[in-house]
């Protein structure tokens, strides 16, 4: 409810509004096609001057919801696959043992129990933390680390130790550490290109795959994102922004936009660095493209979500989640309907709901 409060908040003091009278008109267009009330057309900021022309190509939320109960169906039926993509730490081992590129993970805690260099250390207060995190610092040549709940997601329960800090930061984070289960990963060096848009967050590619009934691999779309401020998450529905990619080139398309419940911005350049999203090259986007193919092969799920950081030496998989979502990629290609292979996936949804 909060949610919806906000939306309409932003909705009205929206200054690039078309008519009112324009915005009826569609929604009445958009209700007769879709045959439901198109509660997706503020979210998505169809109601602005600058929408996409062809907005009745893109899909609605009950569309969506449609599919994304599909898309669960099928990737259940694979359960191993699911718990490999779930859990970060069987993740990492999995992309470790098949040699595809993600963050070392250098140590990890199941509750009170650590794991470091093949040793279980039992930590039960801060200074034992603090002690535990120097050691690690010391002995793998680090001066920061990332920690990530093991199954958790949307950048929620993430924390980043510093050497420096770490007697302060310790007695902050033991209740969150000792009371859950995380990976600590090394911090991923970002490449300087892709720094100057913004340097305090690792901006992930998103890139979405779909393995067909012939089991060909296709990439259903592509969307960067950018943390803002202070933050060192770079999610959007924690207030980052994403700018779309157009596969083909691998360069970002001229917007960012930001979720509506955050603020509702769209803009041309990065709000902290100034830096112009459109035509930007992404560095290794070939490269990222071959990756999550390969990564594919190894987690054959029917649609699969990629987060994809660029280091200075290519593409390495930050994340990999089983059950994406799928609507920001949609503007990648101007809503998927205008994506043929599109045709088989809203087939299969089809066929999926009848069977039910």
């Amino acid at each position: 409810m909060k949610s919806n409060l906000l939306r309409l908040r932003y909705f009205l003091k929206d200054s690039n509004k078309k008519p009112y009278y324009i915005i009826f008109k569609e929604l009445l267009q958009l209700w007769v096609i879709k045959k439901h009330f198109p509660s997706h057309y503020i979210g998505r900021f169809f109601y602005r001057k600058d929408a996409p022309i062809n907005f009745k190509d893109y899909l609605s939320i009950q569309e969506y919801n449609r599919l994304l109960e599909s898309v669960t169906s099928r990737n259940a039926k694979h359960s191993t696959i699911t718990s490999i993509s779930l859990d970060k730490l069987f993740f990492y081992f999995y992309c470790s043992e098949h040699k595809i590129p993600t963050p070392k993970v250098v140590s990890y805690n199941f509750r009170k129990s650590f794991f470091f260099n093949e040793q279980i250390f039992t930590i039960k207060n801060s200074s034992e933390l603090a002690d535990y995190f120097i050691m690690v610092f010391k002995s793998a040549n680090i001066s920061s680390i990332f920690l990530k709940p093991t199954q958790g997601n949307q950048g929620f329960g993430i924390i980043v130790l510093n050497e420096a800090t770490v007697l302060e930061q310790s007695s902050q984070v033991l209740e969150a550490l000792i009371n859950n289960s995380y990976i600590h990963q090394e911090v991923v060096v970002q490449h300087s290109e892709v720094n100057m848009i913004h340097n305090k967050t690792i901006n992930t590619i998103r890139i979405e795959t779909f393995i067909d009934k012939k089991g060909e691999i296709h990439i259903l779309g592509a969307f960067m994102r950018f943390g803002s401020g202070d933050s060192v998450i770079d999610n959007v529905n924690r207030g980052g922004l994403f700018v779309s990619v157009n596969i083909e080139e691998g360069k970002l398309f001229k917007k960012a936009l930001t979720s509506l419940i955050k603020g509702a911005r769209v803009c041309d350049k990065h709000p902290d660095s100034g830096f112009v999203f459109e035509d930007f090259t992404i560095p290794y986007f070939d490269e990222a493209l071959t990756l999550v193919k390969d990564a594919s092969s190894l987690l054959p799920s029917y649609i699969h979500g990629w987060d994809i950081a660029i280091t200075q030496h290519g593409p390495t998989i930050i994340e990999s989640n089983h059950i994406p979502g799928m609507l920001r990629s949609e503007f990648s290609y101007n809503g998927f309907k205008n994506k043929p292979i599109f045709k088989e996936i809203m087939k299969d949804t089809k066929e999926y709901h009848k069977t039910k």
